[in-house]
C-alpha cells in the first residue's frame, strides 16, 4: 500500500495524529486487500484505525509488537497511540462508543460483532497469572490496584468453584517437583503398611483408581440384588442390603482411597470392631491396588449374604488384616475375591471368587508360617463350600490339574470332615469360622512337602 503525504493543518505539530486522519484521506489512500485478509483477530485494526483505539485489549495484545517503523509508517514527535485508557484526540471527528455497540466506520476495517474476548473475562489473558487461581477475581491478579480499567456493570459476576481439589476447571501450574511426587509410587497415606498391601502405586494411579472403582460400584450395584439409595452428596454411593446399609465416597483426606462406612439395622447383630473389620478390608483389600472390579462384585455378594454368614466371613478377614492376632495357628489366611491362577480349574483366573445361591462357594489362600529361609512359604488355595441348608462346611470337590500334589487336598478335606463330625451344626449358626480356624490349626503338610 502506498501512502501519501497529507497537507498540514494550521497549528498542528508536523505529524497528524494516528486517531485523526484528515478528510483528504480516503481520497489518496486505498487499502489493501492483503492487509484486509491476512491480520489475525488481535490486530484486526492497526494503530492507525480509530476502532483499534476504541476496544479493549484482545488476548493478542499481550504479545509483543512489531514497531510502527517496520511497516514503514513514519510517525512525528506529537504522535500519540491511543489506548482504552485514553481519551480521543480533540479535532478527531470520531466519537468514542462503547464496545459493544462501536461502529466500524473506518473504511476497509474488518466488521468484528460484539465485544473482544478481553471485555468480556477482564483479566483472563493467557499471560495473566490470576488464571492460576480457583476463582478468577480481580483480587487476586498481581496488577489489581494498579490499573484503571474497570470491570463493565453488564458482566455477570465471577463464577465460584465447588470446594474441590479435583474439579477446578481452570487450569493450575504444577513444578516438576510436584509432577514427580503425583507419578512416584509411594505408600497409601493414612493406611498402616501391613494393611495397605503389597502393590506399591503413585498418588495420581490410586486417586484415578479409586474413581474408576466407585464407577464400577454404582453398576454393580443396580446388577446385584442391592437397593441403591439416593444421595444429595456429590461423588457419594449408598445403597443396603437386607442388614446393612452402606455410604461409599473417596477419603476426604487424601482422595487416594475409596472408603466404607457401615450402619447395621439392626445395632444388637453387630459388635463395632466387626464393623470396623468390614470397612478396613474394603479400603484395602476390595477397593484398593491393583483396582479390578471383579473384586467389587465378588465383595456386593459377601455383603448380601445373611448376617450370621457375613460375620463368619468377616472374622475371616480380620485374621487377614491382623495375623500377629492369632499366634497360635500355623498358617495365614487370605480371602480370595477373584480366583488365583494357582486354584482348581473351575473358572478362568480373575473370575469373582464368590457364589452365593443354595450352597456359597469362596476360596481361601493357607500361606505356613514357618518354612526353611531359602524355601518360599508354601501356599495353597482351599475352595470352600458352605450349605446353608445342613450348616456343614467342606472343601469343595474340584477336579485338580494332573500335574498337581493330591496330598494338601486330600489332608485339608481330611480335617473339614473330622470337624463337621466333631461339631454338628446347630440351628442359625454358621460353621465357616469355626471350621476355617481349625483348619488353620491343625494342617500339618510332610516334610518337604509341596502343594
Amino acid at each position: 500500500m502506498k501512502v501519501k503525504p497529507f497537507p498540514k493543518q494550521p497549528g498542528s505539530s508536523g505529524a497528524y495524529p494516528l486517531t485523526s486522519p484528515p478528510t483528504s484521506y480516503h481520497n489518496t489512500v486505498s487499502p489493501s486487500p492483503s492487509m484486509m485478509h491476512t491480520q489475525s483477530p488481535g490486530n484486526l485494526h492497526a494503530a492507525s484505525s480509530p476502532s483499534g483505539a476504541l476496544r479493549a485489549p484482545s488476548p493478542a495484545s499481550f504479545v509483543p509488537t512489531p514497531p510502527p517503523s517496520s511497516h514503514g509508517l513514519s510517525i512525528g514527535p506529537g504522535a500519540s497511540f491511543a489506548s482504552p485508557h485514553g481519551a480521543l484526540d480533540p479535532s478527531s471527528p470520531y466519537t468514542m462508543v462503547s464496545p459493544s455497540g462501536r461502529a466500524g466506520n473506518w473504511p476497509g476495517s474488518p466488521q468484528v460483532s460484539g465485544p473482544s474476548p478481553a471485555t468480556r473475562l477482564p483479566g483472563m489473558s493467557p499471560a495473566n497469572p490470576s488464571l492460576h487461581s480457583p476463582v478468577p477475581d480481580a483480587s487476586h491478579s498481581p496488577r489489581a490496584g494498579t490499573s484503571s480499567q474497570t470491570m463493565p456493570t453488564n458482566m455477570p459476576p465471577p463464577r465460584k468453584l465447588p470446594q474441590r481439589s479435583w474439579a477446578a476447571s481452570i487450569p493450575t501450574i504444577l513444578t516438576h517437583s510436584a509432577l514427580n511426587v503425583l507419578l512416584l509410587p509411594s505408600p497409601t497415606p493414612g493406611l498402616v503398611p501391613g494393611l495397605a498391601g503389597s502393590y506399591l502405586c503413585s498418588p495420581l494411579e490410586r486417586f484415578l483408581g479409586s474413581v474408576i472403582m466407585r464407577r464400577h460400584l454404582q453398576r454393580i450395584i443396580q446388577q446385584e440384588t442391592l437397593q441403591l439409595i439416593n444421595s444429595n452428596e456429590p461423588g457419594v454411593i449408598m445403597f443396603k442390603t437386607d442388614a446393612l446399609k452402606c455410604r461409599v465416597a473417596l477419603s476426604p483426606k487424601t482422595n487416594q482411597t475409596l472408603q466404607l462406612k457401615v450402619t447395621p439395622e439392626n445395632a444388637g447383630q453387630w459388635k463395632p470392631d466387626e464393623l470396623q473389620v468390614l470397612e478396613k478390608f474394603f479400603e484395602t483389600r476390595v477397593a484398593g491396588p491393583p483396582f479390578k472390579a471383579n473384586t467389587l462384585i465378588a465383595f456386593t455378594k459377601l455383603l448380601g449374604a445373611p448376617t450370621h454368614i457375613l460375620r463368619d466371613c468377616v472374622h475371616i478377614m480380620k485374621l487377614e488384616l491382623f495375623p500377629d492376632q492369632a499366634t497360635q495357628l500355623k498358617w495365614n489366611v487370605q480371602f480370595c475375591l477373584t480366583i488365583p491362577p494357582s486354584a482348581p480349574p473351575i473358572a478362568p483366573p480373575g473370575t469373582p471368587a464368590v457364589v452365593l445361591k443354595s450352597k456359597m462357594l469362596f476360596f481361601l489362600q493357607l500361606t505356613q508360617k514357618t518354612s526353611v529361609p531359602p524355601q518360599e512359604p508354601v501356599s495353597i488355595i482351599v475352595p470352600i463350600i458352605y450349605d446353608m441348608a445342613s450348616g456343614t462346611t467342606q472343601q469343595a470337590d474340584i477336579p485338580r490339574q494332573q500335574n498337581s500334589s493330591v496330598a494338601a487336598p486330600m489332608m485339608v478335606s481330611n480335617i473339614l470332615k473330622r470337624f463337621a463330625e466333631m461339631n454338628p451344626p446347630r440351628q442359625g449358626e454358621c460353621t465357616i469360622f469355626a471350621a476355617v480356624r481349625d483348619l488353620m490349626a491343625n494342617l500339618t503338610l510332610p516334610p518337604g512337602g509341596r502343594p
